[in-house]
């Protein structure tokens, strides 16, 4: 669309918009997911990524049709939480975007819908009903979250197409926090709105600094960045309260840091990853829980996006090993159990000892689009490239495009048959005039690399864990590296057993035992089944028939249930990543051994 016929539609469409899907062109992504879904073979990211895509765009239960999207912003009470005016719209247009500008692919009906969007901004700049500024209510709390929310679409929409007309948008709806600001920066309203009011609580403030951050970038307007500073400076993390409010406050700080250079915004932010990695609110899973403690019953997808996209931002501005293995963990584990068999993301709940099947729910209002837009973070961090060479750190599906800003000239793709035989195919796409260097990461959890390249290469230890492989590149030549994995316990603790419990990992992936798989494993006393230590077994070739198997994982142990010890049995652990390719079960995480002597 023309930016002349975008602004005549943004000022001419109706407020009522059709009850049809949204026109998009992309014919072959239901293929390519449904073919994903029931093998996940080959690319186990990519098959994710297409999984998700195709649920937003096809899926139903409910559709995101043009109507379904629009209640948020007129607003209209004909779903759940229209009150957050602009949540669900700003994040399907922000994903939408996002997906488009790293992808290359087109969504034909986005400019349509960005339209009618903002051609519903009201005089004071933001979206959805009446703001009470001079006593605010939950009301106006989620009012405020929402059109945050909707901020950051629209200028993730900005950074795809850069339009006029919705940047000027932007700019109003970015002039409504700073007008409200003395209000809400105010001892009364942090006092007021403590987590008890859970997501619509202070929160709903602080996340303003995802929005701001990124419009100060885009405008270079300080009134914007000021504010941000102000917000960052009263973000805290208060027991039992939101943790993605929370989470999404803290990316908007390292925007921050990335638009001003100041390196206060990320000390800020390592000391609260720090802080959270060190608490009972750090995951076996790599994730966090929904609230924070004493409120962290179940999980949510939008924090443990968060958290992924949080740590992989860090990891990008230190280099700081810690941040990188900490989000493998999170990607290959949590992210990947959230990730419900229609692409949805969602809720588990979960115990001190697993996560039961009782609870779960498709968060189609939040979580299935937040996880959408992560996809393209976690995709962009699997390789990058400085004036060294190109560094592929991540073993999962990736590719870095060419074009893209960065010194060297060495440009790859990757996909990964891990889960089917520990083992990754890069691919070179793009090379420069001489010599360059690719450098493989060696992660903790394998014993050793093998590598194998189409060609000769010099290989040289490049230290920090690394593997140098320098020569002269063609487009075509391929690298494959297979990784050596076994199977290791982590002594996890327990509050309720007040016995010494282990978790059970297979190279990168969390094992546990699963309801499906293992249906006499769970009954009444399940918690107190024992399993016996230092004589588990691989069952790698003997696998059920769906889609996100991890088989190389698969681990068959002895067990002696908790209710009949002296008929012990067989049970099976298999990767928690596999939870994609089920039907919600239970699932088991940390076991007890055999008592001894």
């Amino acid at each position: 669309m023309d930016r002349r016929n975008f602004v005549k539609v943004a000022a001419l469409v109706p407020l009522l918009a059709g009850n049809g899907r949204l026109g998009w062109a992309l014919t072959d992504v239901r293929e390519k997911a449904v073919e994903a879904a029931h093998g996940a073979e080959e690319g186990q990211l990519a098959a994710r990524y297409e999984l998700t895509l195709n649920r937003v765009l096809h899926g139903d239960s409910p559709a995101y049709t043009e109507e379904f999207l629009l209640a948020d912003v007129r607003p209209e009470a004909v779903r759940r939480f229209t009150e957050y005016s602009g949540d669900l719209s700003g994040r399907y247009i922000g994903a939408l975007a996002t997906v488009a500008r790293t992808s290359g692919r087109s969504f034909a009906g986005l400019d349509d819908l960005v339209a009618k969007v903002i051609a519903m901004q009201k005089p004071d700049g933001y979206f959805g009903a009446g703001f009470h500024a001079g006593s605010p209510i939950d009301e106006d709390l989620a009012l405020l979250w929402g059109n945050g929310r909707l901020l950051v679409g629209l200028l993730e929409y900005c950074r795809q197409v850069p339009e006029p007309a919705v940047l000027a948008a932007c700019k109003r709806l970015g002039d409504w926090p700073v007008k409200i600001g003395p209000l809400m920066l105010s001892d009364d309203m942090r006092e007021a709105f403590g987590a008890k009011h859970f997501a619509s609580s202070y929160i709903c403030w602080m996340q303003q600094t995802e929005g701001l951050a990124n419009l100060y970038m885009a405008t270079k307007e300080e009134r914007y960045r000021k504010l941000a500073e102000q917000v960052a400076a009263v973000i805290e993390r208060r027991h039992g309260d939101h943790v993605h409010g929370y989470l999404t406050s803290l990316r908007g700080v390292m925007d921050l840091f990335q638009a001003t250079g100041d390196v206060k915004y990320l000390a800020q932010c390592e000391d609260a990853w720090a802080e959270v990695s060190g608490s009972r609110d750090a995951l076996i899973t790599g994730g966090v829980p929904e609230g924070w403690s004493p409120n962290n019953h179940r999980t949510e997808g939008c924090g443990e996006c968060d958290w992924a996209r949080l740590t992989l931002m860090l990891w990008k501005a230190t280099q700081k090993k810690v941040y990188l293995e900490a989000a493998e963990r999170t990607v290959f584990n949590e992210l990947a159990f959230n990730q419900f068999s229609t692409g949805d993301f969602g809720h588990r709940l979960y115990t001190d000892t697993g996560l039961p099947a009782q609870g779960a729910a498709r968060a189609w209002w939040c979580c299935t689009l937040h996880g959408l837009r992560a996809f393209p973070d976690v995709e962009g961090s699997v390789f990058r490239s400085t004036a060294d060479g190109l560094w592929y750190d991540l073993p999962l599906d990736g590719r870095m495009a060419v074009g893209e800003t960065t010194a060297g000239a060495l440009r790859a793709m990757s996909t990964s048959t891990m889960g089917q035989n520990g083992t990754v195919r890069i691919t070179i796409t793009a090379v420069g005039t001489g010599r360059d260097a690719l450098f493989l990461r060696k992660p903790k959890w394998a014993e050793s690399l093998e590598i194998r390249t189409s060609g000769s290469a010099r290989q040289y230890p490049a230290g920090d864990g690394y593997v140098g492989l320098e020569r002269v590149w063609a487009a075509g030549d391929t690298v494959e590296v297979k990784y050596a994995m076994g199977l290791c316990r982590e002594v996890v603790g327990s509050e309720a057993a007040g016995e010494e419990r282990v978790a059970y990992f297979y190279g990168p992936w969390l094992l546990g035992a699963s309801g499906a798989d293992n249906p006499a494993y769970f009954n009444e006393l399940t918690a107190g089944n024992r399993l016996e230590r230092g004589k588990e077994q691989s069952v790698a070739g003997v696998q059920p028939k769906r889609g996100f198997l991890v088989p190389v994982a698969a681990t068959e142990v002895a067990c002696f249930p908790a209710e009949y010890p002296d008929q012990p049995g067989r049970v099976v652990l298999r990767a928690v990543a596999e939870q994609t390719g089920m039907e919600t079960t239970g699932w088991e995480l940390r076991f007890l051994g055999v008592k001894q002597g």
